[in-house]
């Protein structure tokens, strides 16, 4: 086994200092990396690492009972599509879907992924489409598979934290298009 431990179920108010206090007396910690809901812990000794793992799966960290356990494969980047493609997501359930119920994500930390951004929304409804930091830096896109799951995300998650930032939630709507009739055309 290696010296990396996954941390499932992860409060998302927990911050490293949490997460240091929780593994302190197992090892020296190289790397913390915490997401929403998730997050990753390098130790120095593969020895640590399997201690932490043995005594501390379904303890509680900032009161809520969490999963620890050997952390498999390496992380993955690239956005929505190139880890989706890379993890056999696509080629198992088919490409995202996309659609007119769209919300902006504005003021997003950098440490959040799509996959963060898109299981945080889950809270909320259906979601078909996530994506972060692609057209702007500290933005994302969320995309609905119903109307109301949508104005559900504005009324429930808009100005919520999500890795110590306070998100803003502004609804997408698509342009309409001008329809202009020429003289001489059929319109």
């Amino acid at each position: 086994m290696g010296t990396r431990v996954y941390i499932g179920r992860l409060p998302y108010q927990a911050r490293e200092k949490d997460v240091e206090r929780f593994f302190r007396g197992y090892g020296r910690i190289n790397d913390i990396m915490l997401k929403n809901g998730y997050g990753f812990v390098e130790f120095e000794d593969y020895r640590d690492a399997d201690d932490a793992v043995y005594e501390l799966n379904g303890k509680e960290l900032c009161n809520e009972r969490v999963i620890i356990e050997h952390a498999r494969g390496t992380s993955r980047g690239g956005g929505y599509y190139g880890s989706a493609r890379r993890s056999g997501w696509v080629d198992k359930y088919g490409p995202p879907t996309r659609t007119e119920y769209r919300l902006i994500v504005e003021n997003l930390s950098s440490r959040v992924s799509w996959q963060d951004l898109k299981d945080y929304m889950r809270q909320a409804g259906e979601v078909t489409y996530a994506d972060a930091h692609k057209r702007h830096r500290n933005e994302g896109i969320i995309e609905f598979a119903t109307y109301s799951d949508m104005k559900n995300a504005l009324e429930k998650l808009d100005n919520t934290d999500i890795n110590g930032r306070r998100i803003k939630l502004v609804e997408d709507r698509p342009r309409k298009r001008r329809f202009v009739c020429y003289v001489g055309y059929m319109c």
